[in-house]
């Protein structure tokens, strides 16, 4: 019995006692003391009014005294509305300080009350309030050093209590994680603000770089991967720019003042935040997908990385234009769920990848953790949920680390630098594989001759022990390729298909043995209007680029037999589909794996103009004056048994010329040929050797320009082994 009249008079205590703490005189205040936190949330001393409209004046608050209520009794935050926050404070301290109201709210704007219901109105704080002094001063005069808090303070004296009323609203899509505005102690808050600064000046520095390597390697390598990896690295950037850290955005303190340019959801600061967040994300997926050739291995996955692009650019332009009450974690779970699907996905891939011999996704798995981390901080943040980082104890780097935003950008800048060793690992090994690819053909074409050496060697073997049937079949063989020889110069263009074509025509045509892999074709003269003139280098030389040559030129004749109106690109397609069924390399089966490179030339003398497309041989333009163009063909050979990706067909180049003008074209035995000077090391001869004596006979006779290149060649080669087949085709109109 008297345990129960104990416990009855404690609940009585405790119901009036509650029940003062919700009326607007009685409430207490929060009293700050020597142990209080830097930053604190009076909760116990707050009570709230909700505005739905935003239409109360502070004399219509005054009103309402008696319709506010404790924090706990208000059912959560609703964007579309305007909330009234009362909060005291009392001073225990021996000194005066300097506070601000803080909280993520998009206005803050904060009243002091006076006993008799007068007020003093602070300047305005939250997201888009408070001007920024700093934007308009000049930092090279000695004023600047009194520049004013971007920030709304006020004093509290010793001992003094104060009551504030704030009139606050929230953005729609990112809601304040209390009703309690809290406050800070500004002389020691400004204490830690160092910590933010080292770090975000570090962060912007290592990024800044990294976007300078970034756009260096692509425009040194221009790959569909350098390219994202430069926007991408750009809008992260762009992001440690305009990160809200603990203490602001630095772009609108440093930089500019947007006071006053509000948008339907938040200010341009704001806009400019949610642009690099949202474009960095989806550019980070974009360069991923490259970079780990996802839609040539894995199409459907790259299908989905589009849709994943398209929803993000919805809800970017729903969360910049669209002011809503949807629950926060409902509108920000498919930016959780739907990246964290797609990086499993990648992953996978990037797994398989590895295992397919692309050594450097390696790269692209280890750099995606720390960034997939980061992440996963920075969207829970986004969603009300704590950091992880919350439970550090209290100091300058914790109160920075707090911030879901900061940890965004320290896993941008991670990824980053992982990312930029990777793509540099990339670029390496890709030179490699064309290297190792270079090197198989190579192979392949020593492995031809050292078959015809060798059987060129048993026939001679034979010829000592029976010299007169050896004679006969050696007599056959020299006769075979002679005759080969004869039927390749006859597949030649004659004398009737240059007449009246060329002002000066003139070639080289030297097989590196008695025949070869090199030929150079011009039309039918029965066409009237434009005509075609091709050069082709086929796989090897001897007798199997012979063998090559002579189905690429049937091939060029079945392209033109009806007329030349076909472009050049549109004949480099047909060439390399005909090749390739000629040598029945289109069948699973096949044991070849041959083909050539080859540039076509349609001539339109009427219009003075000259249609250029070409496959690893590129066209030279010398104009009268001496100045060498070199055109460049695309990087793709054709009729082998991998077709020639339609991202890298050739393009069709328009060149108008003046009469007088030089136009030559090379195969690579020429420009590849080594020599120099004797007893110094061997270079080849070279692009821009060709293009300075190309330049010395501007103007002149192409057989002119053939004799010096022939000579100027042959004295370049000196003593060194030809290595292959040379043609020069040089002409004027």
């Amino acid at each position: 019995m008297k345990y129960s009249k104990f416990l009855l008079m404690a609940l009585c205590i405790w119901f009036f006692g509650t029940a003062s703490a919700t009326s607007w005189n009685d409430l207490q205040p929060y009293e700050i003391e020597a142990a209080t936190p830097i930053i604190f949330s009076p909760k116990a001393s707050t009570l709230v009014l909700e505005d739905p409209d935003g239409s109360f004046t502070v004399e219509d608050v005054l009103k309402r005294k008696e319709e506010f209520k404790p924090v706990a009794q208000v059912d959560g935050i609703d964007a579309l509305k305007h909330y009234w926050i009362l909060q005291k404070i009392s001073s225990r301290l021996d000194v005066d300080r300097s506070y601000k109201l803080d909280g993520f709210w998009v206005d803050i704007n904060t009243h002091l009350l006076q006993p008799d219901d007068t007020f003093i109105t602070l300047r305005p704080n939250g997201l888009i309030a408070g001007y920024s002094d700093l934007s308009d001063i000049d930092p090279t005069l000695p004023s600047s050093a009194s520049a004013k808090s971007r920030d709304s303070l006020f004093t509290l004296k010793s001992g003094e209590t104060l009551t504030l009323l704030s009139r606050t609203r929230s953005l729609s899509t990112i809601l304040p994680k209390s009703l309690v505005l809290r406050v800070v102690d500004n002389e020691r808050f400004l204490e830690t603000r160092r910590f933010g600064l080292y770090l975000e000046g570090g962060l912007l520095g290592v990024m800044f770089v990294l976007a300078i390597f970034g756009w260096y390697s692509y425009f040194w390598n221009k790959d569909r991967a350098g390219l994202f990896y430069g926007i991408w690295i750009s809008f992260a950037l762009m992001q440690v720019i305009t990160i809200p850290t603990h203490d602001g955005i630095h772009l609108t303190e440093f930089f500019f003042n947007f006071d006053g340019l509000r948008l339907v959801t938040g200010s341009l600061s704001t806009l400019f935040f949610s642009i690099a967040g949202y474009g960095q994300l989806i550019f980070y997926f974009l360069f991923a997908s490259s970079f780990l050739q996802i839609a040539r291995y894995f199409p459907t996955i790259q299908k989905f990385i589009y849709a994943f692009v398209g929803y993000l650019v919805i809800h970017f332009l729903t969360t910049i234009l669209w002011r809503h009450n949807i629950p926060q974690h409902i509108y920000w779970m498919g930016n959780a769920v739907l990246p964290l699907l797609l990086f499993a996905l990648l992953y996978k891939c990037g797994l398989d990848r590895y295992r397919q011999g692309m050594s450097v996704a390696m790269f692209w798995l280890i750099a995606s953790l720390p960034y997939l981390a980061f992440r996963l901080i920075f969207v829970t943040g986004l969603m009300g949920y704590p950091s992880v980082f919350s439970y550090l104890p209290e100091s300058g780097f914790s109160y920075l680390l707090q911030n879901s935003n900061v940890s965004q950008a320290i896993g941008l800048c991670s990824e980053a630098l992982i990312m930029a060793l990777a793509v540099i690992s990339r670029n390496v090994w890709i030179q490699k594989e064309l290297a190792k690819s270079l090197d198989a053909q190579k192979v392949l074409v020593e492995g031809q001759n050292k078959v015809l050496e060798e059987t060129v060697a048993a026939r001679t073997k034979e010829l000592e022990a029976q010299h007169q049937e050896l004679d006969e079949a050696h007599q056959l063989v020299v006769g075979s390729v002679n005759y080969a020889s004869r039927l390749q110069r006859g597949q030649l263009p004659r004398q009737i298909r240059l007449d009246g074509r060329f002002a000066s025509f003139a070639t080289i045509w030297e097989p590196r043995d008695t025949i070869g892999g090199d030929l150079y074709w011009i039309s039918s003269s029965q066409h009237d209007g434009p005509y075609v003139l091709a050069v082709a280098d086929c796989t090897g030389h001897g007798v199997p680029g012979a063998m090559l040559s002579l189905l690429v030129s049937n091939s060029l004749e079945r392209i033109y037999a009806n007329d030349t109106m076909e472009n050049p690109v549109s004949a480099l397609a047909s060439l390399d589909h005909f090749v390739r069924t000629g040598l029945n390399q289109d069948r699973p089966d096949s044991e070849s794996d041959d083909g050539c490179d080859a540039t076509v030339l349609r001539i339109d003398r009427r219009l003075q103009r000259v249609e250029y497309a070409g496959a690893k041989i590129d066209l030279f333009h010398v104009n009268t004056a001496g100045l060498v163009t070199r055109h460049m063909a695309q990087r793709v050979s054709l009729g082998y048994k991998d077709r020639v990706p339609s991202t890298e067909i050739p393009e069709v180049k328009v060149l108008p010329y003046e009469k007088g003008d030089l136009f030559v074209i090379v195969t690579d035995g020429l420009t590849d040929q080594v020599g120099g000077a004797t007893g110094k090391p061997k270079v080849s001869y070279g692009y821009r050797r060709l293009e300075q004596l190309l330049s010395d006979h501007a103007g002149g006779h192409a057989q002119q320009v053939i004799d010096a290149l022939r000579q100027d060649f042959v004295r370049w080669q000196g003593t060194n082994t030809r290595r292959d087949d040379v043609t020069a085709v040089v002409f004027s109109l």
